[in-house]
């Protein structure tokens, strides 16, 4: 079997270590786009094809076999000719792949299984995937374990700090065990670097040194205590078949990427990451399982990033670039970032997106950031660029002193900004405090009539139109920051219910940013605006203003620019 593979790849046949002992441990680390897991699996695959092996291959986290790196290896079986479509030598069923000389290739998790580990004691080889991510735990029970004389451990995976457990084992000479080959791997090693991951390295190195540093030439985290957010993992996981799934997208071209991400609420049925996941609004998890991203991203292109091939017999738009898009996202509505409104409407006018614009307040990033880190975030392993975000979105820090400032840095964070926006609505329901602008209606309570949110109640009162504005008013009432200083702010819907025959009737509510509609006492009008649209060719606009403390006054202007007020009383 001959294999072109980079040079590097003659340290996983090297007998010997530099102390001369014979190879206990290979170590390969280093930035993304290093081919590490490719030549891995080939040599892996070489070697029980060679001879018989029990090969195992581990990490931290698998709740199933899809999240392993089975699906890899069958792919190199292939591209070798060594499986069902040649040769035959090896046979893969669900769980294993076995060979034709008894090797056998199995695959499991290590977190939470130490009596488990403990019966590995007849395997010749150990692949640890994503090793950085492995506990002390997991790693006392399991190198003790694989035993047999000439076995071996492989270890593969991207520095984070220097205090994880196989750092701390293996980088430092000092510590570093008896028959150990430590290698840094990284993108300048691989001749097959593909010219996609090659933009996305050169745009890291332009615009964000520090990301390129650590995502590309594999150096550590820095200034840790600047990071935002401490409470995440990656670890692979279903998402339940009744989840609340939540979708936000951001806009970009020239510099900055288009992204849609998924999540949902939830909790670990049983032992964190090694149970499966329950879908539950009040869990303290957030599930983020699907993200699609592309800087320089045309706008006909979009929609085949968000959602892939259109299904539909006369395709809305086509997928040259062959994009798997989010599962859901034709589905269920998406928050996008207000701006770029003119991209959200063509979105929901040619494809047919049930999108609707973020409404930010003033502090909406700082209150979405703090409704983030509520949460234990778990993130799929496939959306590798929030991945990279939540390791290195940080705070400013003062290029002066080097002090940390309680400001938010612009880098690093495109998906989190996605992932706030698909949540505003589940915040203002977990948080009724919240008073930053929401991203439109959402369900909160009926008071005499009137429902607050999606598929609002027609109040039994309203009669139609006694004011003389045309044909029956359906009107859009928006609940802006402001309200709350008008007295009794829930009294609002309360207040409309009560006020007699009227022209309307409230459709939804929504709440987000509002311009002044009076040029006298801006100050004062600040509170609250009605949009509507009329069935027959005249328009209407309303706004609800509140002097004060006082009860707010229903203000209407005609396509005439009459103005008609009426006072609404308690």
């Amino acid at each position: 079997m001959k294999v072109d593979l980079p040079a590097w790849a003659a340290w996983l046949d090297v007998p010997r270590a530099e102390d001369r002992s014979n190879v206990r441990h290979r170590v390969l680390y280093g930035g993304r786009g290093g081919g590490k897991s490719w030549t891995i699996a080939h040599k892996l695959i070489e070697r029980a094809w060679l001879n018989k092996e029990r090969i195992l291959c581990t990490r931290e986290f698998q709740n199933s076999i899809r999240d392993s790196s089975k699906k890899l290896l069958e792919d190199v079986i292939d591209r070798l000719g060594l499986g069902a479509g040649g040769s035959g030598f090896f046979t893969v069923t669900e769980k294993e792949i076995r060979g034709a000389n008894g090797s056998i290739f199995s695959f499991m998790g290590l977190k939470g299984k130490d009596s488990a580990i403990k019966s590995l004691e007849g395997y010749t080889l150990v692949w640890v995937e994503e090793a950085a991510t492995v506990g002390k735990i997991s790693i006392d029970a399991l190198v003790p374990t694989i035993r047999r004389e000439g076995s071996e451990i492989w270890w593969s995976y991207n520095p984070r700090y220097p205090h994880d457990p196989v750092d701390a084992i293996f980088r430092d000479p000092a510590t570093r065990p008896p028959g150990s080959i430590v290698l840094a791997v990284h993108w300048r090693d691989n001749k097959w670097f593909p010219e996609v991951l090659h933009r996305d390295m050169e745009f890291d190195q332009d615009r964000d040194p520090e990301k390129y540093a650590h995502i590309w030439n594999g150096e550590y985290l820095v200034r840790s205590e600047a990071r935002v957010f401490d409470k995440w993992r990656v670890a692979p996981f279903e998402a339940p078949d009744d989840a609340a799934l939540y979708f936000g997208a951001d806009w970009g071209y020239a510099v900055d990427p288009a992204v849609l991400v998924r999540c949902f609420i939830g909790r670990w049925a049983g032992e964190p990451y090694a149970s499966e996941v329950v879908a539950d609004p009040d869990g303290r998890c957030l599930f983020v399982d699907h993200e699609a991203y592309k800087v320089r991203c045309e706008i006909d292109e979009t929609p085949a990033l968000f959602a892939g091939s259109d299904s539909r017999q006369s395709p809305r738009w086509e997928n040259p670039f062959l994009h798997m898009g989010v599962p859901g996202a034709l589905l269920y509505p998406i928050t996008a970032d207000s701006a770029r409104q003119e991209i959200i409407s063509h979105m929901v006018r040619a494809y047919g997106f049930n999108m609707r614009r973020a409404l930010k307040g003033p502090g909406s990033i700082e209150e979405g950031v703090t409704f983030l880190k509520g949460y234990d975030i778990v993130v799929h392993p496939r959306c590798r660029h929030l991945i990279d975000e939540l390791a290195l979105y940080s705070w400013k820090i003062d290029k002066l002193t080097g002090s940390i400032l309680p400001e938010l840095s612009d880098r690093n964070n495109h998906v989190i900004d996605a992932l706030r926006y698909a949540l505003e609505g589940a915040r203002k329901v977990v948080r009724p405090d919240y008073t930053s602008a929401s991203a439109g209606p959402r369900v909160m309570r009926v008071t005499n009539g009137f429902q607050f949110g999606q598929n609002a109640l027609q109040h039994p009162g309203l009669t139609p139109p006694s004011y003389g504005f045309g044909r029956y008013q359906t009107v859009q009432a928006a609940i802006w920051r402001r309200l709350s200083k008008c007295r009794n702010s829930p009294s609002l819907a309360r207040t409309l219910a009560n006020s007699g025959p009227m022209p309307l009737r409230v459709a939804s509510i929504a709440c987000g940013e509002v311009s002044d509609i009076s040029s006298r006492s801006a100050s004062t009008h600040r509170i609250c605006s009605l949009s509507s649209s009329s069935r027959s060719s005249s328009r209407l606009s309303c706004a609800l203003r509140c002097k004060g403390s006082g009860w707010p006054s229903l203000v209407c202007r005609s396509p005439r620019r009459s103005r008609r007020s009426r006072r609404l009383g308690s």
